[in-house]
């Protein structure tokens, strides 16, 4: 069985779909399994710090070949059509049995490419994003050879309601279980944020504006927010602003284990998203004792966060979520409660060692379905791709050259059009409901 994955290359990168790539081609290629990572390269990211020292290549490319993992890098090019030409030429080189391609549009129109000529492939949804319903009407449908997996019941159930034209299949993450779990602290009683520090999806300002409710109660709260982004600047100046700066500190990007070791000093983690799928950090906060204070969305969410058991459930309400900290923080039977459910919780159903069969059992699947073909699919054509001139315009949008209009306003309205769509589809739903 010979796997290829498709993922971009950003230096200090903590995401969830990165970390899960990077944590199933390592178990795959410690586990005999001959992978490979086909990287494409944003604009700058070379020789940026994490880089090698003559500021080629990121350091975590020379890592992953001394674990066995063969490594392709590409720069992004400008066109999708080209960035799909260059994935084909990976899969055309190395000869995948079975293709795993991951958030970029051009690495799914190389994959539908490939799967009309038979390579077996898994279109995988990491959260309820409308980029990822709009990849799955792309190239999620049954003639493009697609096998959809869902990192959690709720994204299931969306396909279903959209009447999407195959089943899919639930594989949740999975994370390591540390063999410690935090303790209750009243003083202080550390609140962290892990993620990357955006408006968009992730909702920096409500999280900040909470965090300085909760830290400026006159209690013994402090917060910690682990990651970096655009948001960045713009939460540490409300900070600032309101006198806080000793009470929540911005550590930047941190290498996973730094990010474990922080948890374990944390009582609860926060997060206000706007949409998730199921958020690694949460898991890995969870793992660890840390009680989770999340805001109520449909989601992966909710199977993880039962209200009172296992965290808190709050609204978007600042003053609501700061509440729920500050009632975690004097109530430490609720909040032992919590702790020792949800680590018992992902101990049982979310831990890594579970997620890893599900996935070899699929790959495994995909790799026979491959072999019993009349025909390999090699080589696959990249003259000309199929179907780009039908893709929504979102799809081309990074490849376009900046307009006159600030990054930060382009981006915001990115988030209001994500943010309403979320709404009315949230209003609809519970109007079906009821």
């Amino acid at each position: 069985m010979r796997v290829a994955f498709a993922h971009y290359s950003q230096a200090d990168d903590i995401s969830g779909v990165t970390t899960w790539v990077l944590g199933l081609a390592r178990r795959l290629a410690a586990d005999g399994v001959s992978v490979a990572i086909h990287f494409v390269i944003a604009p700058g990211e070379g020789g940026r710090e994490g880089s090698g020292e003559d500021g080629g290549e990121p350091a975590l490319f020379a890592s992953l070949r001394r674990e066995g993992i063969a490594v392709f890098a590409t720069p992004r090019r400008a066109s999708l059509a080209a960035d799909a030409r260059d994935t084909l030429a990976f899969l055309n080189h190395w000869r995948p049995t079975v293709f795993l391609p991951q958030c970029k549009p051009a690495h799914y129109a190389a994959a539908a490419q490939a799967g009309r000529r038979g390579l077996p492939w898994a279109l995988t949804l990491h959260s309820d994003d409308p980029d990822y319903w709009a990849t799955v009407a792309a190239f999620g449908g049954a003639r493009q050879g697609s096998v959809l997996v869902c990192v959690s019941r709720h994204i299931r159930e969306a396909c279903s309601a959209r009447g999407i034209d195959r089943p899919a299949r639930v594989i949740p993450y999975g994370v390591q279980v540390p063999p410690t779990a935090t303790d209750f602290r009243a003083d202080p009683f550390r609140v962290v944020f892990s993620g990357r520090i955006w408006e968009h999806q992730k909702r920096a300002s409500l999280v900040i504006r909470t965090l300085i409710r909760a830290c400026g109660s006159g209690g013994s709260i402090r917060a910690t927010l682990i990651g970096d982004g655009y948001a960045r600047q713009a939460c540490e100046r409300e900070v600032a602003e309101a006198g806080l700066a000793g009470a929540i500190d911005f550590t930047g990007s941190l290498p996973p284990e730094q990010v474990k070791a922080r948890l374990l000093e944390a009582q609860a983690i926060l997060l206000m998203s706007d949409f998730e799928g199921l958020p690694i950090a949460l898991l890995e906060a969870m793992a660890a004792g840390v009680v989770p204070v999340v805001r109520r969305i449909p989601s992966g969410i909710p199977e993880l966060v039962e209200d009172g058991r296992t965290g808190l459930l709050v609204s978007e309400d600042p003053d609501e979520a700061a509440a729920g900290l500050r009632r975690l923080a004097d109530d430490p039977v609720l909040w032992r409660r919590c702790s020792t459910a949800a680590r018992e919780l992902v101990s049982t159903r979310y831990n890594a060692d579970a997620s890893y069969r599900q996935w070899r059992r699929l790959l495994e699947e995909l790799d026979q379905q491959g072999r019993a073909a009349a025909s390999g699919p090699y080589p696959i054509p990249g003259r000309r791709i199929d179907g780009l001139g039908r893709l929504p315009s979102s799809f081309h949008q990074e490849y376009r050259p900046p307009r006159s209009r600030s990054a930060g306003l382009r981006q915001a309205l990115r988030t209001a059009v994500a943010r309403a769509k979320h709404r009315i589809r949230g209003a609809l739903g519970r109007r079906r409901d009821g």
